[in-house]
């Protein structure tokens, strides 16, 4: 690995808000209101604890719950519990049991579903207060297909293709057709995602990743130029052909775990990106802390990504921030 001069960032999601604002999930996903009053208060708390140029990375947006297009489109049924716990898909109900079941998901009312009237809401209340963003786009074309079947369209990839395929290409049709809806929304112009996060495609051989993923990734990307992608189960050969046959631009390799720092760097050059994750910002000391951003600014990596979770010390909080400011070169960027 070869020094570098990485960009750096906080993502600050969810888990922040809430903590910082004194908040349960429950109550932050109840209301446009609630969710706006907790971004702001993170926002406040930011200030105070790590700086003005910190708050660049609190973004204050509609912010997803994690329902996506397998509830909000395919009918998933969501549980939510009295808990302070995010709202769950319930994958013991999936609404396709067999390759017979395909064909009746289809026609979908996308515009009309309760979820995607929900999202619209809460969008229209941010903008009415001064707030605008893309109103919504989903990637997730094989993890949808694997919420939505209960994973059968594994076995079906195997012992039915062309079930497995008219499946994907029903979500990949749904995606699609949201994202023109949002577009149209928000008053933007669709004209491809630039971002697709599917962590179960890893689980897929090359061989199948090449048939199953593939060909639904290209449509979703197509006439984008950048296209991000976010995958944590990848191996070597899948991101060669993601960057080969995809034609990815950039690859977010947080949580990868099948994937070392030099097999990134291999394959993408400075086009990858490496994070202190949540449970690492909680339980690294802070010399350890040191230790592994230097690691991510020797690796090559172009962005290097700070992701504090529920209950992050100060301590280690100021070590990572420390780190960055010191090997980090290229400064630190509000990218997420």
């Amino acid at each position: 690995m070869s020094e570098s001069h990485p960009e750096w960032h906080i993502a600050f999601c969810n888990v922040t808000y809430t903590e910082y604002a004194g908040m349960t999930y429950r109550e932050y996903y109840r209301s446009p209101e609630s969710m706006l009053r907790a971004q702001l208060a993170a926002q406040e708390h930011v200030r105070r604890r790590f700086g003005e140029e910190a708050v660049r990375s609190v973004r204050i947006a509609p912010d997803s719950d994690g329902r996506g297009g397998a509830s909000r489109f395919f009918g998933m049924t969501m549980r939510e519990t009295s808990e302070d716990e995010i709202p769950y898909l319930d994958t013991s109900s999936p609404v396709v049991s067999s390759p017979n079941d395909i064909d009746g998901l289809s026609p979908i009312d996308i515009a009309g579903s309760g979820l995607f009237r929900e999202r619209r809401r809460f969008w229209e209340y941010y903008r009415a207060h001064g707030f605008d963003a893309p109103f919504w786009h989903s990637g997730s074309v094989i993890s949808t297909a694997v919420e939505i079947s209960d994973s059968a369209i594994f076995t079906w990839m195997a012992e039915c293709p062309s079930a497995a395929h008219r499946l994907l290409a029903l979500v990949t049709d749904v995606m699609e057709e949201a994202s023109r809806i949002g577009a149209a929304i928000d008053g933007s112009t669709y004209t491809g995602h630039g971002y697709t996060g599917d962590d179960f495609s890893g689980l897929l051989s090359p061989q199948m990743y090449r048939e199953f993923a593939v060909p639904y990734y290209r449509r979703l990307y197509a006439g984008q130029k950048h296209r991000f992608m976010h995958s944590e189960l990848l191996r070597t050969e899948h991101l060669r052909i993601a960057r080969d046959e995809v034609g990815i631009t950039d690859f977010h390799g947080a949580g990868c775990v099948n994937l070392s720092l030099v097999e990134m760097n291999s394959i993408m050059g400075r086009n990858f990106w490496t994070q202190l994750t949540p449970q690492e910002m909680n339980e690294l000391t802070p010399e350890r802390i040191d230790d592994r951003i230097r690691e991510f600014a020797g690796s090559g990596a172009a962005h290097i990504q700070l992701y504090p979770g529920r209950g992050t010390s100060d301590r280690n909080m100021d070590a990572a921030m420390n780190a960055c400011v010191r090997e980090c070169s290229a400064g630190m960027t509000t990218t997420a």
